[in-house]
C-alpha cells in the first residue's frame, strides 16, 4: 500500500478568500481570534483506494510523525510505502530506530521543492477552501469540529478525483 502523509496548521484567525463584493467595497469577515492558537494536523492518503486518515498532534515535529506513524500502524496491517517531504523531523535518528523496530512500514521521500507530488497536500487545499476560508472559528473545538467533520464526508470517489486518479 501506498501513502502519502503530510501535516498543516489551521488557526482560528480566518483567512480571507475571493467573494463577490460591490465594486469599491472591502470583504469583511468578523473576527476576535488569537494568531496564537493552532490546530496542527497530520493526515495521510491512499489516493487509489480514495481512502484518507487525520490526526491531530501537539505539535508539527518528531514526536507528532512518529505518533502518526502509529497510528498509520495500528490503521493498516499490510506493508506500508510511506510517501512523505524533506521535513527534517521526517528523518533523523529516532525516525530511523522507529523504522528498525517496525519492518512494515518504509519511507519514501518525494523530491525536494514538489509539494505537487504529495496528493496529501490537495486534500489540505481542499480543507482550506471548503472549511476556513472566509469562515471564523470562536473555539479552537469549533474549529477542530469543523475540520474533521468535513474529511468524514469526503467519500472515496472526491478523494481520488482530488488526487488525479479518477
Amino acid at each position: 500500500m501506498a501513502l502519502f502523509l503530510d501535516e498543516t496548521g489551521f488557526c482560528l484567525h480566518p483567512k480571507l478568500g475571493r467573494v463577490w463584493v460591490k465594486k469599491g467595497r472591502q470583504p469583511y469577515v468578523p473576527t476576535k481570534s488569537e494568531h496564537r492558537k493552532r490546530l496542527n494536523v497530520f493526515g495521510w492518503v491512499d489516493p487509489l483506494e480514495g481512502r484518507h486518515g487525520m490526526i491531530r498532534q501537539e505539535k508539527g515535529n518528531t514526536d507528532g510523525f512518529l505518533g502518526t506513524l502509529k497510528e498509520i500502524l495500528r490503521r493498516y496491517k499490510t506493508r506500508i510505502d510511506l510517501w512523505v517531504d524533506h521535513a527534517r523531523f521526517h528523518k533523523g535518528k529516532r525516525v530511523s530506530q522507529f523504522l528498525t523496530e517496525h519492518t512494515r512500514l518504509t519511507i519514501d521521500y518525494i523530491l525536494k521543492y514538489h509539494p505537487e507530488l504529495n496528493f496529501q497536500e490537495a486534500l489540505w487545499r481542499t480543507m482550506r477552501y471548503e472549511e476556513t476560508t472566509n469562515t471564523y472559528y470562536e473555539t479552537m473545538e469549533e474549529l477542530v469540529l469543523a475540520v474533521f467533520n468535513r474529511s468524514q464526508r469526503w467519500k472515496p470517489a472526491k478523494i481520488r478525483r482530488l488526487c488525479h486518479f479518477t
